[in-house]
Order: C-alpha cells, then structure tokens, then sequence
C-alpha cells in the first residue's frame, strides 16, 4: 500500500499542473487545416500563431482547449449557434453573430488584402471596379470581409467563388482560374514567396480592416467564463500583439 501511494504522489507533482488546474475544455472550431501562419494542423495536431494566442490566453486560467476542424467557417458559425462547439477563433464581430455569441476584447487586428496574378493583371482601384468590370473574386465561405462585400455578395453572387481552403484559393488564382483573391495580409505574403505568380494588388489599399476576437457560444459558455477569458487577454496583451506583428 506504500508503494501505491509513493507512486500516486510522484505522479501528483511530476504532471503538468494544468492537467490539474483545468476546470473545462472548450471546443475551437478551425476552418482550415493549413492557412499559414495562423493555423497548421497534421493528425489532429495544430500549431500557428492563433494556437499560439490560445496558449497565452489560457495559460494560468481555469481552462483548457481542444481544436476541431471543421469544412469551413460557415460550418463553424453553425455549430457554435447550436452550442455543439463552443469556442471560434479569429472572428470579426458582426450583429448577427453576436446574438448567439459572445464576443471578447479584440486580441488581435486583421487586414484583409486582394492578391492577383502577376500574368493576369487589371486596372481597378476598389472593389467597385472590380465587380463592374465582370471580374471574379475568391472568398472564404463565411468568413467577413465589410459592409460593402457583403453588398456585393447579393448583387453580383455570380462573380464570387467561394472555398472553405486557403491553399486552394491561391491554387485557383495561380491558374487563372479567378482573377483575384481576398486574403488576410500575413497569410497572403506566405503564399505569395511560395507561388511565383502571386502578388498583392497593390492599387487596393486593403479590402476591409477590423478588430479580431474569440467567439463563445451563449448556450454553453457563461459570462462569467467570458470575463475570467477577457482578464486574461487584457493582462496578455503586449505578447499577443508581438505574436502578431
């Protein structure tokens, strides 16, 4: 009976302390397996800077996370609303999302950008030009990118293709097969050092700049659990904005 108990104890102060401390896992909802350098992920195992923010942010809280991926990021609004998942990263804040979430303090700022084919170039200035000149466009299935996008999305549907992949975005624009892309900046400049017909459009400033936050489910995250997250965020805010820059 000693020995079990020498055992036990060994075990008690050698393992990580959070596996201790962990009060709940929170379910995060990733839309895409590779989109550089925020999410990678091989075999259920994910790395990026957005897990990076996650383990910043609940370092030394009562919780823990598990990433699930999910087809794309409409697919993740959805079970977040219906409380099947409970936590959704990189999340621009709109009304109709905050009436079935809550939202943190903004952790992070996105830029998104329009990227083009250095063999396939245009003359546009914004996102009017583009739609009026019968041009297509490459999104992201759910994803946000401003008022006036949202607009366009009604009015000229046809000229939009959407993916719930990054990779295969680029892969579309590298083919011609769309005329330009909408991309976060960072993500854009990865993939543009790795394909050689990629580049920003530079005569674009950007397409829509906003704050970025995490996203919890009303049906299963209280807000009492949403204050503990945004104290721990405010006190981590000087490394998630170095792990951003």
């Amino acid at each position: 009976m000693n020995k079990l108990i020498t055992v036990f104890l060994c075990l008690l102060f050698t393992a990580p302390f959070n596996v201790f401390a962990c009060e709940r896992t929170f379910s995060v909802a990733s839309h895409d397996a590779f989109w550089p350098p925020y999410v990678m992920g091989m075999s259920d195992v994910f790395k990026g800077t957005e897990v990076d923010a996650l383990n910043l942010i609940f370092k030394d809280s009562p919780f823990c996370f598990k990433v699930e991926l999910l087809p794309n990021s409409k697919r993740a609004f959805t079970e977040i609303r219906h409380g099947r998942i409970d936590l959704g990263w990189a999340v621009s804040y709109t009304d109709k999302r905050a009436k079935y979430a809550h939202y943190t303090v903004s952790y992070r700022t996105e830029v998104m950008r329009l990227y083009e084919n250095k063999n396939n170039t245009h003359v546009v200035k914004n996102l009017a030009d583009i739609f009026n000149q019968g041009l297509t466009i490459g999104a992201n299935f759910g994803s946000y990118y401003g008022e006036e996008f949202e607009q366009y999305k009604t009015t000229h549907k046809k000229q939009i293709e959407y993916t719930s992949a990054t990779s295969k975005r680029f892969e579309m624009l590298n083919k011609q097969r769309i005329d330009f892309a909408i991309e976060d900046e960072l993500v854009g400049t990865y993939f543009g050092k790795k394909g050689s017909s990629i580049k920003l459009a530079t005569s674009v400033e950007y397409v829509n700049k906003d704050d970025i936050y995490l996203m919890f489910s009303k049906k299963t995250v209280s807000v009492t659990e949403l204050a503990i997250i945004n104290e721990h965020i405010n006190k981590n805010k000087t490394a998630l904005k170095a792990l951003f820059k």
